[in-house]
């Protein structure tokens, strides 16, 4: 453990010294009248003459005042970055938090990143490792999870987003996770630095974006309305998120970009080689592809339906291919086309295409690369009363009608609708895309028109709250989607309206 000294010669940043002390456990220096009731602290008249002969006792010095001061106080100890301690400067209002010196050999960045996390101030790490880093992971998890398990979300959640860990400055979560085990030994693996966001900094967040996506069941045990999506913007400056709040059997993860304003807007983009192919239709798929587009790669975007292509077309233009690929036209296409990796960005319950691109690229010795969306297990709606869990469409059937259930609403698509013989009698009701194979499949399934929903989404609580009043639906049935596929809108909207909330979970993805 680094023995570090906070050091503060005015009264209000003694003030912030004192916060920083209790918050890490460094000893706490100050010139002498500028801190009443400061048990424990050490007293000092001149601060050049104290530092000099602490310089060498600490690993790490925090010096509470101007960075201007803190160079001259330290500039005649400096010897080598191998044998000087870390020294960080504070400035006393708690805005700014600067690695001056022994970055990494010292370990100054990873202090700042821990004082920063005592007081909310931003880390200034100007080191070119990390600031050729774009990219911030925000992280919320459930307790005694364990390091492997938040290893894996993390790399899971890059690929989603199509970056590799490598494009990672640092991880962040709230402050209730400071002593999570697993979560300091992650960042550890992953050799990232890991930042707490303070409670009033994640209320700041929501109240200042009314439409961020909150949560009531974070809401109801720590207080904010949520951690990942806020941890990775505010970890950043001048961020977006690039992937939503995706669930890793209770570990979330949220991936914001730093938008530059000056110099390369490439600086910390990983330049691949190769040709990709991008198996697409998913509006996370969107955002790798226009990671590649960024890159300057050369890549192909297919997708199986009408909606994919429409997705993909007015952004990427002659670079979309709609097609259903089997194995066998799968590995003709990427030897035709020199693909020399494929990116499977398909629906979860799309299982027929990944097992025929992984034997593809088995065959044809190339890379696969899966960012399919982790549905996992959901713990917002097993907390929910009125949720049923079922393994298929037609289980999803014979449990509505023992539940009594009359006006059920499926948006489970239009694929397979062979359940509907199970609930004669009842009226049921389908949402699925406005396109003619749509429509079609459901007049052939007998379903009458005035019961067909036909909408492209996203959907939120409040349109998916409002349907189900319109339309008087007393049943809410949907896929394992996961943050992406609208699956918490649903489970909000169901909460809100007091319906059943049946949940069909994605046996095929488990089982292959």
């Amino acid at each position: 453990m680094m023995k570090t000294a906070v050091i503060a010669i005015t009264k209000k940043g003694a003030e912030t010294a004192r916060r920083i002390a209790s918050a890490t456990g460094a000893d706490l220096h100050i010139r002498e009248g500028c801190l009443k009731g400061a048990d424990g602290a050490v007293a000092f008249d001149s601060l050049s003459a104290h530092v000099r002969g602490i310089f060498h006792e600490y690993d790490g010095l925090v010096f509470v005042m101007s960075l201007g001061i803190v160079n001259r106080v330290i500039a005649p100890m400096i010897r080598s970055k191998h044998t000087d301690p870390a020294v960080v400067c504070h400035d006393e209002v708690g805005r700014f938090v600067i690695s001056a010196l022994s970055g990494h050999e010292g370990g100054a960045n990873r202090l700042a990143y821990l004082v920063s996390s005592a007081t909310g101030a931003e880390p200034v790490v100007t080191t070119a490792t990390e600031a050729n880093r774009l990219y911030t992971c925000g992280i919320g998890c459930r307790r005694g999870v364990s390091a492997g398990e938040i290893v894996r979300a993390v790399k899971g959640a890059c690929t989603m987003a199509g970056i590799s860990v490598g494009d990672v400055r640092c991880l962040a979560s709230a402050w209730i996770k400071r002593d999570e085990p697993g979560l300091l030994e992650a960042a550890e693996e992953l050799g990232l630095h890991l930042r707490f966001i303070p409670r009033w900094m994640i209320e700041d967040y929501y109240e200042r974006n009314p439409r961020a996506a909150r949560s009531e069941f974070v809401h109801e045990r720590i207080g904010v309305h949520g951690v990942s999506e806020p941890c990775a913007v505010l970890s950043s400056r001048n961020a977006s998120l690039v992937l939503r709040k995706t669930g890793f059997g209770g570990i979330t993860v949220a991936v914001a970009r730093e938008r530059l304003t000056g110099g390369s807007a490439d600086a910390g983009v990983t330049k691949g080689k190769g040709r990709v192919l991008l198996l697409g239709g998913t509006t996370e798929a969107t955002g790798v592809a226009e990671r590649l587009a960024d890159e300057g790669r050369e890549f192909f975007v297919t997708t199986a339906t009408e909606y994919g292509r429409d997705l993909f077309a007015e952004r990427f233009g002659g670079r979309v291919i709609k097609e259903r690929f089997t194995e066998e036209s799968l590995r003709r296409f990427i030897r035709e086309k020199g693909i020399e990796t494929v990116i499977d960005c398909t629906h979860p319950y799309a299982g027929l295409i990944t097992a025929a691109a992984k034997g593809a690229c088995r065959s044809e010795g190339i890379e696969y690369v899966s960012g399919i969306r982790d549905t996992g297990s959901d713990e917002e709606a097993a907390a929910y009363g009125r949720t049923v869990t079922v393994s298929s469409l037609r289980e999803a059937a014979e449990r509505i009608a023992a539940l009594g259930a009359r006006r059920p609403l499926f948006t489970t698509g239009s694929k397979d609708l062979g359940f509907i013989d199970i609930l004669n009698g009842m009226d049921v009701f389908v949402r699925v895309l406005p396109y003619e194979d749509s429509l079609r499949a459901c007049l052939e399934a007998g379903l009458r028109r005035r019961n067909i929903i036909a909408m492209q989404g996203p959907f939120s609580a409040g349109l998916n709250a409002a349907l189900i009043r319109q339309y008087g639906i007393d049943c809410l049935v949907t896929k394992e989607t996961g943050r992406q596929g609208g699956f918490h809108e649903k489970l909000a909207a169901a909460r809100e309206c007091g319906i059943w909330f049946v949940v069909v979970e994605n046996r095929e993805r488990s089982e292959m």
